[in-house]
């Protein structure tokens, strides 16, 4: 039996606000901890967002969805559990406001879903490309100390966030110790991308001990004892084994007919002495340490001992895996015929020798040669299993978090906008419409023509441009096609966000989402001659129209908007003042920010100049309430401060934005730009996502499998 029932804004606002209610409070370096308690009297003491959300019982099926992308958030990213809900929070509560205002009758929830995911591509991405990506600070630096520190201070603050004042300092520094002990000589990508991979592999916890009792070891900490241990002081061979040693003629492959009882021992004779030939032949190639993923039997572990060799069986396999990849070795294969040949896959260990902590027996292992990483292992301390864990958990992300902070982030070109039909760029007067002048733009096939300069012009992007100083732009008759531009001079919108004609919120624009992109950048085409060659639109796959040989009217003149003509001709303006190519879409590895909500000032500021000048009122509209709740993160970060630090840290901000002065010059800590930005996409996607929901349909039993008795040959 199932019920369906449509999705309700109001619905939506009421449990993200109750979500993110749970956490707010432990947002910021002054925020407390949330104690959890569950109905088996088990309690969770924390203030890792993400520990927290998780750890609820909730029921809305939407609320679980929120959770859910939260959750898959922070497994790329590695941080922003409170930031994300919070966001998400308010800014369903601001389209809630709006629906009530636009009384439900205009205001549809899947146009704005749609917009959502296009001001992530065509705006958000934009902005972090040409507004933001100046006020950038780099984390490296000419010598290492002075990395290490830039790390330190992105650590610090990451830290706080998950387990309070009291022990961040300590965790920074044991993680910053990690980091550069395993990626020492190595590549930096690459091992950050095993110890995220492999970070199971890489800790290990004791409870019950003080937390500074916490620290790295060379090597690798094996979750095992060893079956036979044999001590020794040089460099020792190593293999790994996945099969037993010891095995059945079966399992050798072989088939033998046994008739009495005199054969049977006869097999099991010879059966003991292969075995003991095969660690014989071990020996003989100084093989030292068997590292098994399977029980051996006892007969393998009499003989390893006679032989000198340390054996340790029940190896889990991620750990043979781990160690596959690191040392490059494969496992050896003791069923095939291979006693008389010579072992080849064989690593060096410096050391491999029993470790006890606490009740806990490991096998402790360090070999001489690695790849991919230098090998270390952390011991992670607590008094109880929570902070235990909590330790565990936000030292894990931390490492997740570096791995963003060190991968350049590729954004979307806006010239490669999904939007259709839309004026890919502005006038110098933000005209932003295509005229319809009558005076001819091409007389003759075989000539060139410059356009009049007291005439407005239409650039192969559908740019108009008001009178230009000679000598001006040169086209070819060749190469001109149709326009997007219909006879009243304006373009029809690809979406709306109306069901209606009118609304007195959300209306119908005449322009599209990219009309606003190109007034932020100023160009001024003064002095300039600027030549789109045949040859040049050919390599961008431009159609040549050859059948143009008589006069045309500007009005059936059509320029079709390529992508790859819109990209040469930013690059050359933007390569004539030596300013950031147009290629430069992505941001820099180790791109980083003051922390305390200066991301998202900025970011607030940059977008509400971009909903003044778009001239789409239903993007002006949602751009403008998001520039709003990214304001909420810096008021509940200067809550706990003194009174009105708010106001005057975003009068300092658009203070230094006006005089192209520092910000926040006295500001130490950092925080990641890459992992910003993909928390304010996340959030986009997520609000997405919940908005596009129609129906919410409830099953209330599972459904019943069919009876073996009501098959058809039955009936």
């Amino acid at each position: 039996m199932a019920t369906a029932a449509r999705l309700e804004l109001v619905r939506l606002a009421q449990e993200a606000a109750a979500l993110a209610g749970v956490v707010r409070g432990s947002l910021g370096p002054h925020g407390g901890q949330v104690l959890l308690t569950r109905p088996t009297g088990e309690v969770l003491l924390s203030r890792d967002g993400r520990r927290v959300l998780e750890a609820l019982n909730v029921d809305s099926p939407t609320a679980r969805i929120m959770i859910a992308c939260i959750s898959t958030h922070c497994n790329l990213f590695g941080d922003g559990a409170k930031t994300f809900i919070i966001l998400l929070s308010d800014l369903l509560q601001q389209f809630e406001k709006l629906n009530k205002r636009d009384q439900g009758k205009y205001c549809s929830l899947k146009r704005i879903s749609q917009f959502l995911v296009k001001i992530q591509t065509d705006i958000l991405d934009h902005l972090m490309t040409w507004d933001l990506k100046k006020h950038f600070w780099s984390i490296f630096s000419a010598s290492d100390s002075d990395t290490r520190r830039g790390i330190e201070l992105v650590l610090e603050p990451y830290f706080c966030g998950k387990v309070g004042n009291s022990r961040q300092k300590f965790l920074t520094r044991l993680a910053c110790d990690f980091y550069f002990k395993v990626t020492a000589g190595k590549n930096q990508n690459e091992a950050l991308h095993l110890v995220n991979e492999c970070f199971a592999e890489l800790h290990a916890t004791m409870t019950g001990l003080p937390f500074s009792d916490s620290r790295i070891l060379d090597g690798l900490l094996l979750q095992r004892d060893f079956s036979v241990y044999c001590p020794g002081e040089s460099d020792k061979r190593v293999i790994i084994i996945t099969e037993p040693i010891h095995s059945s003629v079966t399992e050798l492959g072989i088939e033998v007919v046994i008739t009495a009882e005199s054969q049977f021992k006869a097999s099991e004779t010879w059966i003991t002495k292969r075995t003991g030939s095969l660690l014989q032949h071990m020996q003989d190639n100084n093989i030292k340490v068997i590292l098994s993923s399977v029980k051996q039997h006892d007969i393998v572990h009499y003989y390893a001992k006679n032989n000198g060799i340390s054996i340790v069986d029940c190896l889990l396999a991620e750990e043979i895996s781990l160690i596959c990849k690191i040392t490059g070795i494969s496992p050896f294969k003791p069923s095939l015929d291979n006693i008389n040949s010579e072992i080849t896959q064989t690593a060096v260990a410096k050391f491999c020798q029993p470790l006890h902590l606490g009740t806990k027996r490991f096998v402790h292992i360090g070999f001489a040669q690695t790849s991919t990483i230098q090998l270390h292992c952390v011991i992670l301390c607590g008094p109880v299993h929570g902070v235990t864990e909590q330790h565990v958990s936000a030292f894990r992300e931390a490492f997740k978090m570096l791995q963003q902070m060190f991968t350049a982030v590729h954004l979307t070109k806006y010239c490669d906008s999904e939007l259709e039909n839309h004026c890919l760029l502005n006038s110098l007067n933000k005209t932003q419409q295509c005229s319809t002048p009558q005076q001819p733009l091409v007389q003759e096939r075989n000539d060139w023509r410059k356009i009049q300069t007291n005439t407005k012009h239409l650039t192969p992007c559908g740019l108009t441009m008001e009178k230009l100083t000679a000598p001006s732009y040169v086209v070819d008759e060749k190469l001109v096609h149709s326009s997007s531009c219909n006879s009243s001079g304006t373009t029809m919108p690809s979406a709306d966000l109306l069901h209606g004609s009118k609304s007195s919120l959300l209306q119908k624009s005449d322009y599209n989402l990219v009309g606003w992109q190109m007034a932020s950048l100023k160009y001024k085409f003064q002095n300039e001659r600027l030549q789109i060659t045949k040859n040049e639109l050919l390599k961008d796959n431009q159609p040549v129209d050859n059948t143009i040989n008589k006069s045309i009217d500007f009005r059936n003149i059509q320029l079709q908007a390529n992508i790859g003509s819109c990209t040469r001709l930013l690059k050359y303006e933007n390569d004539k003042r030596g300013n950031q190519s147009y290629s430069d879409s992505y941001i820099e590895v180790g791109s980083v920010l003051p922390v305390g909500g200066l991301f998202e000032i900025l970011l607030h500021y940059y977008l509400s100049n971009s909903a003044k000048q778009c001239q789409s009122s239903d993007i002006s509209i949602i751009c403008t309430i998001l520039a709003d709740v990214l304001l909420s993160i810096p008021k509940i970060l200067c809550a706990t401060q003194k009174r009105n630090v708010f106001p005057q840290l975003c009068l300092q901000v658009t203070s230094a934005l006006k005089s192209n002065q520092q910000l926040l010059p006295n500001q130490q800590l950092l925080e990641s730009v890459s992992c910003k930005y993909h928390l304010v996409a996340s959030v986009l996607q997520c609000a997405a996502r919940l908005l596009s929901v129609d129906l919410i349909i409830s099953i209330k039993r599972l459904p019943q499998k069919a009876e073996e008795s009501d098959s058809e040959v039955d009936v």
